[in-house]
């Protein structure tokens, strides 16, 4: 993991879930990190368990809070070599009970943020940058109840084709496809009558139930960074990260993050 050490990097989602973990994993490895999110104080408590690093507030639909946050972040840690872009949220409602509001809030958060920020970040990016944004495995294959969710995380992939046809030179754009993870704060706005009738629907699709721990899912990931910035010519289009399905299926909860 020698290659991160002092890479500047920005965790958009370091609040909870995998951007906290992947942040602290960074920064304890060796780089200078910026956490963000919008909450200071959740921020804050990262930063102390991480032994380090420095708390930007971003909230990822305002654009004026993503430039200005971005800008800190870079003068802060002068310049960026990389961002990981983990946030990402939905209400659980079959599609014919979404308002315009639910859905403008899903793609703000899932496809706008991620590409406001990458944009505000051009001008810091060194020219070996590495730049991932995690979507979903469920991206092409819609949850009932979710899938405002899955079609702004399709939407975020072929953005990210869209960076890396555009983006000429040795700056990396990573996709990052997740399965199941675990803790996070994904659902905690799930209403337990929304959870239990999505179920059934989700085991008639079939869909499978294997669940990975944020603090591996994390290493894996940092793994994958620091091969980059090891290795400037070397590229990771899309990554796929899913647990194996276990003997004995898992029980759906709330305590699933569908990043």
């Amino acid at each position: 993991m020698e290659a991160l050490g002092k890479r500047k990097v920005l965790v958009v989602g370091a609040s909870s879930g995998l951007g906290r973990a992947t942040a602290i994993a960074l920064q304890r490895l060796g780089a200078h990190v910026a956490f963000a999110a919008r909450r200071r104080d959740v921020l804050e408590a990262a930063v102390e368990e991480a032994g380090g690093g420095h708390v930007v507030v971003i909230d990822t639909l305002d654009p004026s809070s993503i430039e200005h946050g971005v800008a800190e972040a870079a003068e802060v840690l002068g310049g960026l070599d990389g961002i990981v872009y983990t946030s990402g949220m939905s209400p659980m409602a079959p599609m014919a009970e979404l308002t315009q509001e639910d859905w403008q809030a899903v793609f703000g958060v899932n496809t706008f943020g991620p590409n406001l920020v990458i944009k505000a970040a051009l001008p810091h990016l060194s020219e070996d940058a590495v730049v991932a944004a995690v979507s979903s495995d469920s991206s092409s294959m819609p949850r009932h109840s979710l899938v405002p969710y899955a079609a702004s995380k399709r939407a975020l992939e072929a953005t990210m084709d869209g960076w890396r046809t555009e983006m000429l030179g040795t700056r990396r754009f990573v996709t990052v496809i997740l399965g199941p993870t675990m803790p996070t704060e994904f659902a905690n706005s799930f209403t337990p009558e929304a959870f239990e009738a999505a179920i059934p629907h989700w085991q008639r699709q079939g869909f499978r139930t294997g669940i990975m721990q944020g603090d591996e899912v994390a290493h894996g990931l940092v793994s994958c960074m620091a091969a980059l910035f090891a290795a400037p010519t070397f590229g990771i289009e899309s990554l796929l990260l899913r647990s194996p399905e276990p003997e004995v299926a898992n029980e759906f909860s709330t305590d699933i993050e569908q990043q």
